[in-house]
Order: C-alpha cells, then structure tokens, then sequence
C-alpha cells in the first residue's frame, strides 16, 4: 500500500467521524509505520541510524537477559504496534510484556498497555516527553523509560495516581534495575560507549 492510498484511506472517513482501532485493523498492509492519533491516521518520520542503534542494542541486552531465565518472564518487542483505546494506536520504539499478560500478544498488534514501554528522544522531542508521556499514563502503563542520545541518560518513570513521577534518571556510569524484569542489570556504558555509536552519528 502506497504512503497515498493509506493517507487517502483515512480521509474517506466522513468529516468530523473518528477512526477507530478496528478501522485501523482493517487498513491492509501499508508502507511505513503509522500512529492512530486521536482518530486519524498519522505516519511517523524515519529514524535516524543512531535511534535505531539504540532501539537495537537495548533490545538484545533485555533480550539477552530474559533468555537465561526459566520459565522465560517476558518478552520485549519493537516497533510493534499498541493500541491504547479505541482511538490511540501508538508505536513505542520497545515495549515489554510479562508472560502472565502474554494474551495481549496479538498478530499484528498489542491489545492493551505493556508493562513497560521504552522510547528513544528522537528530533521530536516533545513528542516522547509530552504526548506520550500523556498517552502511556493514561492508558494506565505501569512504567516508561525515556532514553536521552543527546545528554546520554536513561529516565525511568512509574505510574503513581494516574501520573508518571521520576523514578531515577541514570547516567552512563549507572547500572539500570527494575522490579518489572526482575533480574535485569544492564550497565549503560554498554549503551553510551558502544563503539558502533560513533559510526552512525
């Protein structure tokens, strides 16, 4: 499906009518990677290669972990769909599910909150900071980790009344834990100073 037929898809909805998740669901394959954004389609920008680079590493040092445990506790994902409501459908760069909510794993698609969601500060800023921070607590997910490229840092955010409040913010010399995986411990030196990263800025 062309970046057209998708844009032109979404504008047959009649003026002033949502899309909603199944109208989403039901768009055939498109090209790129698109967001439902308070009912209309949106398509996201490309990634730079460094974002990219950290989405990646991220993921196999979580992945790395989640292996060596039995019963496997989770699995972590990206650029996976989620459907947040009826008219939010966002992209996370890496989200987390626990095995005991693993029937939110559906084909295309998570159906419902992840138990952690991880995003990359891409040249939007805001939108990670703000919106999605707005997003993710409203749809009630229980913690959101915010990776910074620029001042290399590593916030991690829970959900305390409804709203997300600081948990720590963690520099390159820190080592990143959480109850959500438990056993998890990645030294973020192994992010901020993997030799890659300098080929790709």
């Amino acid at each position: 499906m062309t970046t057209a037929t998708a844009t032109a898809t979404a504008t047959q909805t009649p003026r002033g009518v949502k899309m909603t998740l199944d109208d989403y669901l039901a768009l055939p394959e498109r090209e790129g990677t698109w967001e439902l954004v308070d009912g209309v389609l949106e398509k996201m920008a490309l990634p730079s290669a460094e974002h990219q680079h950290f989405i990646g590493l991220l993921q196999w040092l979580i992945y790395s972990h989640l292996v060596a445990v039995r019963p496997r506790p989770g699995i972590a994902l990206f650029s996976v769909s989620v459907a947040l409501s009826q008219f939010r459908v966002a992209v996370p760069d890496l989200v987390y599910v626990r095995m005991e909510r693993r029937h939110l794993l559906q084909k295309i698609i998570v159906s419902g909150g992840p138990d952690l969601v991880i995003e990359v500060l891409s040249q939007d800023r805001a939108k990670d900071l703000v919106r999605n921070r707005q997003w993710y607590a409203a749809a009630g997910i229980p913690e959101y980790w915010i990776l910074d490229p620029v001042n290399d840092t590593l916030t991690v955010l829970e959900l305390a009344g409804g709203q997300y409040v600081e948990r720590t913010t963690l520099g390159r010399n820190d080592i990143l834990t959480t109850p959500t995986i438990p056993g998890l411990s990645v030294p973020l030196l192994e992010l901020f100073d993997d030799p890659d990263r300098a080929l790709l800025r």
